[in-house]
């Protein structure tokens, strides 16, 4: 499938103005369009949504906008099939995207309503978000908005030192504020216990030849101009990267002993383990990514046991009561690198037929 249904690519005579386009990182707040109709606004929110994290900067998702309404798609051309047969990682992406719209339309006073899963048997629709009236953000929500654009994935060591006990606290909050359980692993052999399931993880990825191009794939080498993807130059010393590919027990020791001494291994879990659930744990993703970022914190993730069946059985040993969906590090930079993005007219698609669908209901 190349496009969401009914839908297709943004026309020029639909494109937004000029100060819409450009690099969504390099977007100030100073050129929302207040005075503008509710699409021109809710297309200047997607500058936001594109910044969300994604399975290896696939950036697996399309959104199409119609009146008070943002539709969140599903793009399966970007899928992971064999590291994420089932599209939980594609999922989630899309939700850490749909938390983005959600902050932002917080932060310039819209009040906004997401309908999840709001079209029977349309399963790349993911979500709905409407306008409606007016919303205050409070302090905490500006913190959230003013840390998208600066948040990052950082695959490299983090300074040594403790991650506060208060900001932990404030962090398993967020977590719960989406209905998910995030799990934070500071013990030395709980952490150990992980970083022997991401080595697993990594070797039998690398056993696998349909993994290995997969992963391959999505790997850019030093100056290559495609805006997804992760460059070798944002890779970890021992990590995949496109132009030197060290062997994947290199890897798997190099990533255990990291996982190992890092401050803190975290763990989202879910209490079901369906596509509503996995959108609900990237929501919960993003927002504990944004409150770690706005106090200075980056985050990496090590998914190696949730992508592997027989692995994630045993992670769920591991932290409890749960479906685990993501795991990741966090701790206080020493680097500070991040990926690109594609531009929202890249994602951007408008509907043939917006009557096929039900949003009078809405």
């Amino acid at each position: 499938m190349t496009a969401p249904p009914s839908t297709v690519p943004l026309s020029a005579s639909h494109a937004p103005d000029a100060h819409f386009l450009g690099d969504p990182h390099e977007i100030p707040d100073t050129a929302y369009p207040a005075s503008a109709d509710p699409p021109e606004q809710l297309r200047f929110l997607l500058h936001y949504a594109v910044l969300a994290p994604s399975v290896l900067n696939t950036q697996p998702w399309r959104f199409a906008v119609e009146r008070n309404l943002i539709r969140v798609y599903a793009d399966r051309t970007r899928q992971l099939r064999r590291v994420d047969p089932d599209g939980r990682e594609m999922t989630m992406s899309c939700g850490a995207a749909l938390l983005n719209l959600r902050v932002a339309a917080l932060h310039f006073h819209l009040g906004a309503e997401v309908y999840p899963f709001p079209v029977a048997g349309q399963p790349n629709l993911l979500a709905a978000l409407a306008l409606h009236g007016a919303a205050q953000p409070t302090d905490e929500d500006e913190r959230l908005f003013r840390a998208i654009p600066v948040r990052r994935t950082n695959r490299h060591p983090f300074a040594e030192g403790d991650i506060p006990k208060d900001v932990i606290e404030r962090l398993e909050q967020a977590a719960r504020e989406e209905g998910v359980r995030l799990v934070v692993l500071t013990e030395a052999e709980a952490k150990e216990g992980v970083a022997r399931l991401v080595e697993a993880g990594i070797r039998l990825q690398g056993e696998d030849p349909r993994a290995v191009a997969e992963l391959g794939a999505w790997l850019r080498p030093k100056g290559d101009p495609r805006p997804d993807g992760v460059c070798d130059e944002d890779q970890g010393v021992w990590d995949r990267q496109a132009e030197v590919r060290p062997p994947a027990s290199t890897i798997a020791v190099s990533k255990r002993e990291l996982v190992a001494s890092s401050s803190a291994v975290l763990t989202l879990t879910t209490e079901g383990d369906t596509p509503a659930d996995w959108l609900a744990a990237g929501q919960a993703l993003e927002r504990v990514l944004l409150t770690a970022a706005a106090r200075d914190l980056q985050a990496s993730y090590v998914n190696q046991p949730v992508e592997e069946a027989t692995l994630r059985e045993k992670l769920m040993a591991l932290v409890g009561n749960g479906f685990p969906q993501v795991v990741f590090r966090i701790g206080f930079p020493v680097r500070h690198e991040g990926t690109p993005r594609r531009h929202v007219q890249d994602v951007l698609f408008e509907d043939v037929e917006p009557s096929s669908y039900a949003w009078r209901t809405v």
